[in-house]
């Protein structure tokens, strides 16, 4: 179980990292069972995904809440587990297999972050504050937002160059979009 000095000290280290800053890789336990209880982190998602299908289903009435709630849990369970399965399988012939638990850790830490971040615009949108066309503006930027900080997340933690971690940014997010087309 997730402690909340953990819980606290890991945030504080990922948050470090959206800024470029290594030194938030010592914030994270990256032994073997931290590894393990890193995927624990998705319990701390589920707030901001219940918060996500209020906001969507307010402002679609004809969706209800607990069921796009129930189908949205089984996709972001697949979508936790299913980039880190692929690169543990490609981490050898990548040459980053000595840097993989480190960056697995850190992404899965990094996650309430991110959630937070494409939440705000599903939640203008629903409190209706925003109109559908500023929170669709605002959703692009949330989205580039996250994707830089995959990157610097994927630099920092995996040591990898430019180019290969660009390529796995836009795996990690073509594999995410797959399996929203497949059971979204």
């Amino acid at each position: 179980m997730l402690s909340v000095a953990e819980i606290r000290r890991s945030l504080r280290g990922v948050w470090l990292l959206f800024f470029g800053r290594a030194e938030g890789l010592a914030a994270l336990d990256r032994s073997v069972e931290g590894f393990w209880r890193s995927f624990a982190v998705i319990v701390l998602l589920l707030p901001l995904t219940a918060i996500s299908v209020l906001a969507v289903t307010r402002g679609d009435p004809d969706r209800a809440f607990t069921d796009l709630l129930f189908q949205q849990l089984p996709l972001m369970a697949l979508d936790w587990v299913t980039f880190p399965i692929v690169l543990a399988l490609a981490a050898k012939p990548l040459g980053v297999a000595a840097h993989y638990v480190t960056y697995v850790v850190a992404r899965n830490w990094a996650a309430p972050i991110t959630g937070a971040i494409l939440t705000v615009p599903l939640v203008l949108e629903g409190a209706g504050w925003v109109p559908r066309e500023g929170a669709s503006f605002l959703s692009i930027v949330a989205l580039i937002l996250v994707l830089r900080y995959h990157y610097m997340i994927l630099r920092i933690a995996l040591k990898t160059p430019v180019s290969l971690s660009i390529g796995l940014v836009i795996a990690d997010f073509c594999i995410s979009l797959l399996l929203i087309g497949l059971f979204g």
